[in-house]
């Protein structure tokens, strides 16, 4: 088989240009996705070259690791627009995002898993803290019911695809950590709660640094 030597745009965060792929690129990576599903995992991402792809019945495991939190949200956002074309659930437990070897105390991160209900979600946020050993900086759960305290949790690139979530009747646990303790946390999420989808905020500047962080000052519930 003819191997792939076509390579899409990679966005520039620096520039603020926009996470997806746009014109050629989008065809690009759409097609890579359609050879996915048929059963082709062996080409590589026409974005992120260094991406691994398994497929076992109904799901679709990534693995692999990549630059920084944008670039993995970016391929869980792809990769869940393809739940219900031939897979069922995505596993990204093993696609990890290069560490830095930050520092305890001067960067935070706000992680978001959707669950089907409430109570789900706050089964995961009792089962993660007492797991992960982690004192949230703030952690909540929220509901349709309560769509409006997005806007106090979460930048603004991610409020659209967190209401839509509440919109479909999901619910979402938001967790804002050190980020020394992000990915221990999230790999819980991922691997032991069976969150449906579980995505990362960037890092932001501790709040004790005197800078402005994600997702708020204080935890509310």
């Amino acid at each position: 088989m003819s191997r792939t030597t076509a390579r899409a745009h990679k966005p520039d965060r620096a520039s603020g240009e926009s996470l997806e792929p746009a014109g050629a690129a989008t065809a690009l990576v759409g097609a890579w996705w359609a050879s996915v599903l048929a059963g082709d995992v062996y080409e590589p991402h026409p974005v992120y070259g260094s991406l691994k792809v398994h497929l076992d019945g109904g799901r679709l495991r990534l693995s692999g690791e990549v630059e920084n939190e944008a670039d993995r949200n970016e391929l869980v956002r792809q990769a869940r627009e393809r739940i219900g074309h031939g897979i069922d659930r995505v596993d990204v437990s093993r696609l990890t995002v290069a560490s830095h070897h930050e520092k305890a105390g001067i960067l935070s991160q706000t992680l978001i898993s959707a669950f089907p209900n409430p109570e789900a979600a706050e089964f995961a946020r009792a089962f993660v803290l007492k797991h992960s050993r982690v004192a949230p900086l703030q952690d909540e759960i929220v509901d349709c019911a309560h769509a409006d305290r997005l806007r106090a949790l979460l930048p603004e690139e991610f409020i659209d695809d967190a209401g839509r979530a509440l919109d479909s009747g999901e619910a979402l646990l938001i967790l804002r950590v050190d980020e020394t303790a992000a990915f221990r946390v999230r790999e819980l999420l991922e691997e032991d709660t069976r969150s449906q989808w579980t995505i990362a905020v960037p890092p932001q500047l501790n709040e004790r640094t005197g800078r402005a962080t994600s997702a708020g000052s204080s935890g509310v519930d």
